[in-house]
């Protein structure tokens, strides 16, 4: 039996899984996001450590002694910094990836040569969500705090620190950090010295597979397994990929929840000329190239409560869209409600409807936002084509449960979807899988969930091909993203692929 933790945004999440792939018990913990200023978007950590050691403690009570526990493996969210003393007491609150107070950092930093080096060698594009332009922000702004820290950690790496002992960041969540060199799977000089600080002031580089156990005294005050090896794991994202299946060269995973993402695995870095895709490390030999959008489900659900102020449930809601016909009788939807990260990487930009006229009802602008969210993964998807031709794409997240929606997405790409039917979600599916490889457990590495297949229309390739160019050209043409220099290819000779 192994237990998989997630630690993500907005839940916290633990299943304990059989060898065998059955699901012996789960548990779940909301988290609370705090945003004491406009753009800042905050949370406790200690609150986050407490909801991982209780979801941890119910399924071990509720699993004990079903079967023997192999191992623990985590999974967490990305881009995440907050600051500790030498004792380990959290000096911050933990700066989430959707927290845009450095984005003047960022843009700033962005048209910089220094900028285009830094991405060239961590794969980390410059923005706002990056801990690299957080720790800049936190010399310039809170100097004091800077200056008392002894070492800035991700959510893991503080999760990890508290349970084990041991200050450690797994390479895939630290190459998503800005601050990790992607070819040598160590602090980069460079970055650092961008950053202000030391190797010493940041958790070791550790493999994913990296193992240690709880301490004794915690395991036994909190009721926790004892002397059961703790796998340190990958990022929800490296992990989603390999829960979804899209392991290999031109499959692709499409994960649509409150944001989006676009990825593919590698086994080389892959870097784009006009820094529109991230390239982190999976683990010691593969990658994972892609592009995460601000904007999924959350588009949609702010056109329910904000806009339309309906009483329909999500689920009613998101139906109306089968009123309306592909391409939706020419409204568009940029959905820019919160900035972009890829493919804009610009935290100022703004969403807008195109193309209104007075026959559009209500069922046209559901439709429009979820049509508009899957142009704008198209948009990623673009520059990971460059590289290779996509085959099939992988869809998870809460946008796969709504099967109009991924439909849309087969029809626009015109490429079949494939969804798992496992139940349990991919970040998760994926991190047991990795840790059944990790500890050999061959039956768990290998067991394998039914899969439904969702094959595109040719019937609306024609006018989703139209829709998506109108689409590139509203958000070329429109003020808002006028002056972004990332849209014209810098074709810069230093972001080349390494071969």
């Amino acid at each position: 039996m192994l237990i998989a933790i997630d630690i993500g945004t907005t839940n916290i999440k633990a299943v304990a899984v059989s060898t065998a792939g059955h699901l012996c018990a789960l548990s779940e913990r909301q988290n609370s996001t705090l945003s004491p200023q406009p753009g800042w978007q905050e949370q406790d950590p200690e609150l986050i450590f407490q909801g991982v050691v209780a979801v941890l403690a119910e399924v071990w009570a509720a699993s004990k002694g079903k079967e023997k526990l192999d191992g623990i493996v985590f999974s967490s969210a990305m881009h995440g910094l907050m600051a500790v003393d030498a004792a380990g007491k959290a000096l911050t609150n933990m700066l989430l990836w959707s927290d845009m107070r450095a984005d003047t950092i960022a843009r700033e930093l962005k048209q910089s040569g220094a900028g285009i080096e830094i991405y060239r060698r961590t794969g980390v594009p410059v923005h706002a969500m990056s801990p690299l332009c957080k720790l800049i922000w936190l010399r310039q702004h809170e100097p004091a705090v800077f200056r008392q820290t002894y070492q800035f950690l991700d959510i893991k790496a503080y999760i990890w620190y508290r349970l084990t002992g041991a200050c450690c960041s797994d390479i895939s969540v630290a190459s998503a950090s800005g601050l990790l060199n992607i070819q040598n799977k160590e602090w980069d000089e460079q970055a650092l010295a961008c950053a202000g600080v030391s190797p010493e002031q940041l958790p070791t580089p550790v493999s994913p597979a990296h193992t240690a156990t709880i301490l004794p005294e915690l395991a036994a005050h909190r009721a926790l397994p004892q002397q059961v090896p703790c796998i340190i794991g990958a990022s929800d994202g490296a992990l989603a990929n390999i829960g979804s299946g899209a392991k290999l060269k031109g499959q692709i995973a499409v994960t649509i929840g409150t944001s989006a993402a676009i990825r593919t695995v590698s086994e080389r870095p892959l870097l784009d000329a006009s820094m529109r895709t991230f390239c982190y490390r999976l683990d010691e030999s593969r990658f994972i190239v892609g592009g995460a959008s601000n904007n999924g489900t959350n588009a949609l659900e702010w056109l329910r409560s904000a806009v339309f102020q309906s009483t329909l449930t999500a689920e009613t809601f998101a139906n109306q869209a089968l009123e309306a016909p592909p391409a939706t009788d020419g409204l568009l939807f940029l959905p820019y409600l919160l900035g972009e990260r890829a493919p804009l990487y610009n935290a100022q930009v703004c969403g807008s409807f195109a193309g209104l006229t007075a026959r559009h009802r209500q069922a046209h602008f559901v439709r429009a936002a979820m049509e508009g969210v899957l142009f704008n993964v198209k948009m990623i998807a673009e520059a990971l084509e460059a590289h290779a031709p996509i085959l099939t794409l992988h869809a998870g997240g809460g946008f796969s449960r709504n099967r109009l929606w991924v439909q849309m997405l087969a029809d626009i790409f015109q490429k079949t979807v494939v969804l798992p039917d496992e139940k349990i979600d991919a970040s998760l599916l994926g991190a047991l899988r990795f840790a059944g490889q990790a500890l050999g457990l061959s039956q768990m590495e290998e067991s394998q969930g039914g899969q439904t297949t969702i094959n595109p229309d040719p019937a609306n390739a024609q006018v989703y091909t139209k829709a998506y160019q109108k689409f590139k050209t509203h958000v070329l043409i429109s003020r808002n993203y006028l002056l972004l220099p990332e849209l014209q290819p810098t074709h810069d000779s230093r972001l080349t692929t390494h071969d």
